[in-house]
Parts: structure tokens; C-alpha cells; sequence
């Protein structure tokens, strides 16, 4: 018995190809024509063998169906798992929004009022790098801003961009930036 399970297993690491290919020979034995075989001279073997082609013809179609269901699936589950995953992502920002210090509003605020997703800031500020630890700023480009902005004495600034979900949430509740 094991190894009809082990036999059987193999048959599912055929490509879809082979399997298609297999399918298609089975139910044309199943359903073809007894004329069309008697001239290849298989008619005996589609008339003794009718059952175990039947068999086949479900066996290697459910197979070759099983390839396309299965990516059909895992897509359906991967989409899934990204909404719940930026459903938490965004649960856990909105809870993070209600203990914002005065100088990341004023930060956040600066975005909203300007009606702009980018702002010049000072890397060196601890404020701006808490903010872009936690996800709600980003520097737009890899590109290393040090050669493309020199120190100067009042700090260091680059552009930064803030989330786009981010900045629909803080403009539909203005009152979480409110002073």
C-alpha cells in the first residue's frame, strides 16, 4: 500500500503539460469515435481498457486543474495576508498618533498645511529620525544626500516624504495635529 502512495505522489510532480497531454489522450479513448481507432488499429484497447481510460481522464484532469487553482489560491491567501497586515500596520500608527509629542505635530503639521507629501528637514534632529524609524517618513531616493547637501551650520536638510496613507488619515483627522 505504501508504495501505491508513493507511486501516486510521483504522478503529481508531472508538469501541466504532461498531464494536459495525458488528459486529452485519455478522453479521446473515453470519448472519441470507435472508427477513428479502428483505423489505428486501437479499438480493442479502447473497448477492454474504457474504464481505466474513464479513471485516467479524472485522475490527470483533476491534476492538470489542480496547477491553476492552486496559484489561484496562494494569490487569494498572499492578498489576504497584505490587507490584514496593513489593516494591523495602520491599527498599531493610529494608536501610536494619540501619544505624538508637540515638535512630531508640528513636523506632521508642517506636511498638511503645506499640502505637500515632501519637506525639506534636518536629519541630525532626533525628531525626524524617530519619525522615519517608525514608518511615517521616508527619504524618497537612495541616493546619499550627504554629497547632494552639505552641512551648514543650522543642520543638515534633505527631502522627506511622508506615507501617502498617512497623509489621507492626519487630513481626514485634523485634530490629531491640532495644537
Amino acid at each position: 500500500m505504501e508504495k501505491f502512495l508513493s507511486n501516486l505522489t510521483d504522478w503529481s510532480k508531472f508538469s501541466p503539460r504532461i498531464l494536459l497531454a495525458l488528459t486529452i489522450i485519455c478522453g479521446a479513448f473515453l470519448f472519441g469515435g470507435s472508427d477513428f481507432f479502428k483505423t489505428l488499429g486501437l479499438d480493442t484497447i479502447q473497448t477492454q481498457f474504457r474504464s481505466y481510460f474513464g479513471l485516467g481522464f479524472l485522475f490527470f484532469g483533476a491534476l492538470f486543474f489542480s496547477f491553476p487553482a492552486a496559484e489561484v489560491f496562494k494569490w487569494i491567501y498572499n492578498w489576504l495576508k497584505r490587507r490584514f497586515d496593513q489593516y494591523q500596520k495602520e491599527k498599531r500608527y493610529k494608536e501610536w498618533f494619540t501619544h505624538l509629542t508637540p515638535s512630531q505635530k508640528e513636523i506632521l503639521r508642517s506636511f498638511i498645511e503645506n499640502e505637500t507629501r515632501t519637506r525639506s528637514l534636518d536629519y541630525r534632529d532626533g525628531t525626524v529620525g524617530e519619525l522615519m524609524n517608525a514608518g511615517i517618513v521616508y527619504l524618497p531616493t537612495n541616493i546619499s544626500f550627504f554629497e547632494r547637501y552639505p552641512r551648514v551650520d543650522d543642520g543638515m536638510y534633505t527631502d522627506f516624504n511622508i506615507q501617502p496613507w498617512v497623509f489621507k488619515y492626519l487630513k481626514a483627522h485634523p485634530e490629531i495635529l491640532a495644537k
